[in-house]
C-alpha cells in the first residue's frame, strides 16, 4: 500500500464547496493515472492541516468516494482507494489534456491571465455539470 503523492489545491474563488474540490481532485488523478487501487489517500488530519479546511469538510469529500465505491476508510490504516472505474482513461486524458493547454496557451496569447482561465474552466464545468445531471434526471424519470 503505497501514500498518495496529491495535494489538494483549493481554490475558495471559484464558487465550488471545497468538499467538491477535493472530491474532484480524487477522481482526476484516478483518471490520470496518479492514484491506483491500493493507494492511500491523504489523511484527514494532513488534508486538514495543509488547506486550513474543516474536518468535516475533508470528511464529506472522503465519505462520497467511499459512497461512489472509489475508497475505503480503514480502522488505524486510513482512507484506501479500492477501486478505480476511470482505469484505462488515462490515455485519453493526457491527450485532451494537451488539447486543454494548446487552448490555454492561445487564451493566454490573447491576454487573458491563468486566473481568469481558471474560472471560465470552472465555471463552464459547472453549467455542464447542470446540463448533464437535469439530463439525467429527466432520462429517470422518463423511465417510470
Amino acid at each position: 500500500m503505497a501514500k498518495s503523492e496529491i495535494n489538494f489545491v483549493l481554490d475558495r474563488s471559484t464558487g465550488v464547496p471545497a468538499y467538491r474540490q477535493i472530491e474532484n481532485q480524487v477522481i482526476a488523478a484516478l483518471r490520470l493515472g496518479r492514484l491506483a487501487v491500493g493507494d492511500q489517500l491523504p489523511t484527514v488530519t494532513d488534508v486538514v492541516k495543509h488547506t486550513s479546511v474543516n474536518v468535516n469538510t475533508v470528511l464529506k469529500a472522503y465519505k462520497h468516494l467511499e459512497h461512489q465505491g472509489i475508497t475505503q476508510a480503514r480502522q488505524g490504516i486510513g482512507t484506501i482507494v479500492i477501486n478505480n472505474p476511470y482505469h484505462g482513461q488515462e490515455k485519453v486524458q493526457r491527450l485532451f489534456t494537451e488539447r486543454l493547454t494548446e487552448v490555454f496557451q492561445e487564451a493566454l496569447e490573447f491576454g487573458l491571465e491563468p486566473r481568469d482561465l481558471y474560472i471560465t474552466v470552472m465555471t463552464a464545468l459547472d453549467r455542464f455539470q447542470l446540463t448533464v445531471d437535469r439530463d439525467h434526471t429527466k432520462g429517470v424519470q422518463g423511465n417510470g
